[in-house]
């Protein structure tokens, strides 16, 4: 009866073991898998200053190439991190490298943007659309607007040599926007005083803590008219319309893609297969084979999708307004 007994408790101390043995294999190869997928991100990462051209062939025909360039999400300067050049957000850095590249690339005849982006912040808006002036003076530039494609979004747009719309895209939104917090109403309700010592009167200007003077309020107009101007003048140069127009249009009101070809932000109205059509006709080729270009490493494009709710994390704690002042060229609904 005893040796019947045994039996079963010797079977459970050994599958006891075997189980603590197998759960300390996985749980290490898991970690050692982490801790190697982190060490060539960071790798990747650190080589964002020059990033290599990765490419996936969209549609093989002749010699000649179409770039096909995807700028999704909010714009900002750089998007450093492990998790970096995802989908979540447009690196300034990053693009301003890649469409360089893509300059000098002697096969690539001509380059398309495909833009679905509310904009972003205004110096990394700038920038890369001073990077598709230069390229547009190698290669011809179509500017394909996704579902929106609105304010620093289309700043970039208008340094292509066209821009296409479906007509139901979301686009214009044409003005500056900054924000600030404003907390002395709480503050004095909950019994906090901020006692601040600065070396100038405009020291601490934008302060949560207490309303702007009129001083102040007169600084801020005069920075976010700078920057209205700029995103005037570069649509006027971009697109080559009178200034006294875009001025007219320029209320950050926003339009559908057959309202803004109807007042003239837009050349035409279709889908990409119109795009590819219309940059072929400008680039005098004829199927050409169509390539999307990146500047993600293999691993980045790798995780990219799986890491999409975390990368959207960080672009929405970007988004929070703090105490730093900036100003955007930014899509508000």
């Amino acid at each position: 009866m005893n040796v019947k007994n045994s039996l079963p408790l010797q079977t459970l101390q050994l599958f006891g073991r075997l189980w603590v043995i197998g759960t300390s294999v996985i749980g290490t190869l898991v970690v050692w898998g982490f801790l190697f997928l982190f060490v060539m991100l960071r790798s990747s990462s650190d080589q964002g200053t020059e990033p290599s051209l990765n490419q996936k062939t969209l549609r093989q025909n002749g010699p000649d190439k179409i770039a096909v360039v995807n700028l999704n999400g909010p714009i900002f300067d750089t998007d450093a991190g492990p998790f970096s050049g995802s989908d979540a957000a447009i690196s300034a850095q990053r693009v301003t490298h890649l469409l360089e590249k893509l300059q000098n690339a002697d096969d690539v005849k001509a380059v398309i943007l495909k833009i679905n982006s509310p904009g972003g912040a205004v110096v990394a808006s700038d920038e890369i659309y001073q990077q598709v002036r230069l390229l547009q003076q190698h290669k011809v530039v179509v500017a394909s607007l996704g579902d929106v494609a609105a304010s620093g979004g289309y700043y970039i747009a208008s340094g292509a040599n066209k821009i296409v719309a479906n007509p139901a895209s979301i686009t214009g939104s044409i003005g500056v926007i900054a924000q600030l917090p404003q907390l002395s109403g709480l503050y004095e309700k909950i019994g906090v005083e901020m006692r601040t010592i600065k070396s100038g009167e405009f020291k601490d200007i934008g302060s949560e803590s207490r309303d702007t003077t009129a001083e102040e309020q007169a600084i801020f107009d005069s920075i976010i008219k700078d920057s209205y101007d700029q995103f005037i003048q570069a649509i006027v140069t971009g697109r080559k319309m009178d200034e006294a127009s875009v001025r007219k249009l320029a209320d950050g009101r926003i339009y559908s893609g057959k309202q803004a070809k109807a007042n003239g932000l837009v050349d035409e109205l279709g889908d990409f297969q119109t795009t590819i059509k219309i940059t072929e006709d400008l680039a005098r080729i004829s199927n050409a084979t169509l390539v999307e270009y990146s500047d993600q490493s293999f691993f980045e494009s790798l995780l990219s999708s799986k890491f999409s709710n975390l990368s959207g994390l960080k672009v929405f704690e970007k988004m929070i307004p703090t105490q730093q002042f900036g100003i955007y060229y930014l899509l508000q609904i």
